[in-house]
């Protein structure tokens, strides 16, 4: 399907209320979460397991990225790159045609991310999967408007990227969408617990008329993340730890690598005596316990004015 098929059509996909669907799309996708190369899949080895949080059960097969790996999405990314920075307006098309793409799918995409993640599907529905489109449809317009409103910027390059599995495919979104705009390509890694909606992503891309080699994912666990960060790329994004944030910054010190880390932290909930304190109560509950307390930002400290 062309991006110009895209715009012309008001269909939706499915609608699926149980797991059918999400299950049926992995069979047929051979039950293995792999590499997505140069706009290609690449490996599929059964390496180790990702499993349904909630039962136990295994969903799907990973495959564990190699250095060599790696360094063949690095390189698709490289070659793709100076093309895919050119045009604004051609990276906004392809954008809108992503976010496009995932609302057509958005159920699909919810239920695989409640699988593979364990969160409420209420959430991942109504929070994590709408505000993931959203994310895609405002970068286009930043990408249709980078060469009148920011003159004097340019794209660093090839970023790698490194998530975690408490947002999969919300991180995603954060990290792809933006980079993309800008007129970067991008080597993404996946939490080696929750690959599958970034599978599901990869799939979108080729049917959204990404040109090969702009979205590459990589699969794998921290052996992969690090052949990752020591690669010939110009930018290392990573959502995750203090402590793997440290040896991140350790690793890429030097090298004239562009990083951004977001890292746990201890962040207050600050109540002051003039605050309405049902609403203040609610929102304490909702700030430490929200996504089962698994979020950078999670209130873990209460500040009470005395």
């Amino acid at each position: 399907m062309t991006i110009k098929d895209i715009f012309e059509s008001m269909d939706y996909g499915p609608a699926p209320e149980s797991s059918a669907e999400a299950l049926a799309w992995l069979a047929d996708n051979g039950g293995i979460a792999g590499h997505y190369i140069n706009g290609k899949w690449g490996a599929l080895r059964d390496d180790f397991a990702t499993t349904n949080p909630a039962t136990g059960v295994k969903l799907a097969g990973v495959t564990k990225g190699t250095a060599e790996e790696v360094a063949l999405a690095v390189a698709a990314a490289r070659k793709a790159q100076p093309a895919w920075a050119k045009s604004g307006h051609k990276r906004a098309r392809v954008l809108y045609a992503i976010a496009r793409l995932m609302q057509k799918h958005s159920r699909l995409l919810a239920v695989m991310e409640t699988l593979d993640n364990g969160k409420p599907i209420r959430e991942a529905r109504d929070i994590d999967v709408p505000l993931a489109i959203r994310h895609f449809y405002h970068h286009a317009g930043f990408a249709q408007l980078m060469k009148s409103e920011l003159p004097d910027r340019e794209a660093l390059g090839v970023c790698g990227q490194i998530i975690p599995w408490n947002f999969p495919l919300l991180m995603l979104a954060w990290k792809i969408a933006p980079a993309l705009a800008m007129g970067n390509t991008v080597v993404l890694k996946p939490a080696e617990y929750t690959p599958l909606t970034a599978m599901i992503f990869a799939d979108i891309c080729t049917q959204a008329g990404v040109p090969a080699g702009v979205v590459n994912i990589i699969t794998g666990d921290g052996e992969t993340g690090a052949a990752l960060v020591e690669a010939e790329v110009d930018k290392i994004a990573f959502t995750g730890s203090t402590e793997v944030g440290r040896k991140i910054r350790q690793a890429t010190a030097g090298s004239g690598k562009a990083l951004s880390l977001e890292l746990g932290g201890k962040s207050p909930y600050i109540v002051f005596e003039d605050a309405d304190i049902d609403s203040a109560v609610e929102g304490l509950v909702d700030a430490i316990w929200f996504n089962q307390g698994q979020v950078c930002c999670a209130g873990s400290r209460l500040l009470v004015q005395e």
